[in-house]
């Protein structure tokens, strides 16, 4: 079998980099808190876990969710509001997972790194910022503002194209297997499935950035490798 040089990353952000599901709880809590006011008759952790369930872990667009909110708890809010208050304050609560950061500052300078995230242009770049790897990035490719989504095959192309590499040279970092694993795979691309909970570790699926699987591993320069 023909190996074929990795010669650039491309990684999702939500769940792959970005700790999501471990940060929303902190800002729904806060949230809940500065509208006491408005939202003191629902139980905290109702609160939390209605909106967790109708987020659907980020599918759903939060106008969605916070229209569905008021209409099932019957707040006297609007969605304008609490979508301003959730797009302005959530990037305060983002947080990479543990050894994203480290990772990242092994890799060498010159490598090419894409980013290929469904979402808002400028939340999702406000989150990039509170995580502190916007520089990390040679090409930053969101959904709103490509006009393309995961997984279609263009989306993953397009951003590809501008690293200024072919699809079979890049080594592509997601936690959604359709949307991203799936396509990678079927564009040539190597694909690395980063999962949740407590899943053995291989060459194509990890869950915890301290212990990385050989194709990320490889890509640190020895004199760096404890």
């Amino acid at each position: 079998m023909l190996l074929i040089l990795i010669r650039a990353l491309l990684f999702d952000l939500d769940e792959t980099l970005h700790d999501r599901s471990g940060s929303l709880p902190y800002f729904l809590e806060n949230q809940y808190e500065r509208f006491s006011a408005y939202v003191s008759h629902i139980p905290l952790d109702e609160y939390v876990s209605v909106f967790l369930e109708l987020d659907q872990g980020g599918r759903v667009w939060k106008d969605v969710v916070y229209a569905e909110m008021i209409c099932r708890f019957q707040l006297s809010l609007s969605v304008e509001v609490l979508l301003h208050d959730y797009v302005t304050r959530f990037p305060n609560f983002a947080r990479s997972f543990p050894g994203v950061t480290t990772f990242f500052a092994q890799l060498p300078p010159d490598l090419p790194i894409g980013l290929l995230s469904n979402g808002r242009t400028t939340f999702q770049r406000a989150v990039l910022d509170a995580i502190g790897l916007t520089s990390a990035f040679t090409q930053i490719g969101i959904s709103e503002q490509e006009g393309l989504r995961k997984p279609d095959p263009a989306f993953f192309l397009r951003v590809t194209d501008r690293l200024g590499v072919r699809p079979e040279e890049v080594l592509f970092v997601g936690d959604n297997y359709d949307h991203d694993i799936l396509p990678a795979r079927a564009l040539g691309m190597q694909a690395i499935w980063k999962r949740t909970g407590d899943v053995a570790l291989t060459d194509t699926h990890f869950s915890d950035w301290h212990q990385l699987p050989l194709p990320l591993q490889n890509l640190i320069p020895k004199e760096i490798h404890p």
